[in-house]
């Protein structure tokens, strides 16, 4: 099965590559890992494309994206209500669960959650560090949410005091890098623990954009999740968090229908 998985894994990557001529993840000179910058394409839109599958999913995990919003939100610093707050956490889901590839090549999407699938199993068997959906976060980002870790625009740490909820792992008790991101793994594929590393790692990034007097919105969220920065110049700057910025845009009118009810008890709960 996990030879399998691996096939899929390859033939994927070649479909993209000869269909768009893919671009290839590289580090920045400080060693951090960049996400690969979509190629251009034009129009202000894309296509809000859902899989009926994790539209579904999404429904039922409305209650966990609010009620991990109103653990790490900080509307004294973020300025938004935890329903906004979620909104921007639903937002970038649906963002990160349809890619530019399967944009540009619609045949992919038959292959994509079988491509997910493989970068999971390759983590969970040898404690790589490939993206774990649904919320696309590797491993390594996941150790740095676990650890309060913020990295700010200085090349320092702050500590921030920051609990995953529903997460087992305990740092102080891994001392291989491989057995701890194959434990990560297992936590984040799952849709529950995935939401709430998700909020976790947005907080991280309101901390962030707060301590260097930098704007807060759902752009600078959204750039944060995608390549760490909250400066909106450097998002500007930055052609692949530009353009998922530009992708989540799209997104925004389902993630606030995911939230919209006309029940006024519910609303009130909101």
């Amino acid at each position: 099965m996990r030879r399998l998985l691996m096939i899929v894994v390859v033939l994927c990557l070649i479909g993209v590559d000869r269909v768009v001529s893919a671009p290839t993840a590289h580090t920045d000179q400080d060693g951090l890992y960049v996400r690969p910058a979509p190629p251009t394409r034009p129009g202000p839109t894309i296509e809000a494309y859902v899989r009926p599958e994790f539209a579904a999913r999404m429904r039922r995990s409305r209650s966990t994206i609010l009620a991990a919003a109103a653990r790490h939100n900080h509307p004294q610093l973020s300025g938004m209500s935890d329903r906004e707050f979620a909104i921007v956490m639903a937002t970038i889901l649906y963002n990160e669960n349809f890619g530019w590839a399967e944009e540009l090549a619609p045949p992919l999407r038959m292959v994509t959650p079988l491509y997910q699938e493989a970068q999971q199993q390759v983590n969970s068997g040898i404690g790589a560090n490939f993206s774990v959906w649904p919320a696309n976060l590797r491993p390594s980002v996941a150790a740095e949410i676990l650890a309060g870790e913020v990295p700010l625009a200085d090349g320092s740490i702050l500590h921030i005091p920051l609990r995953v909820e529903g997460s087992q792992i305990d740092l102080r008790q891994y001392h291989d890098q491989r057995a701890l991101f194959a434990a990560i793994t297992t936590e984040i594929s799952h849709d529950e623990l995935a939401i709430n590393y998700l909020a976790a790692n947005l907080e991280r990034g309101v901390w962030r954009a707060a301590i260097e007097g930098q704007p807060i919105s759902w752009r600078t969220l959204a750039a944060w999740h995608n390549q760490g920065i909250v400066d909106p110049v450097a998002i500007r700057a930055n052609p692949t968090a530009r353009d998922y910025v530009r992708r989540a845009a799209a997104y925004l009118p389902v993630a606030r229908m995911l939230f919209a009810t006309t029940d006024p008890a519910e609303m009130s709960a909101l």
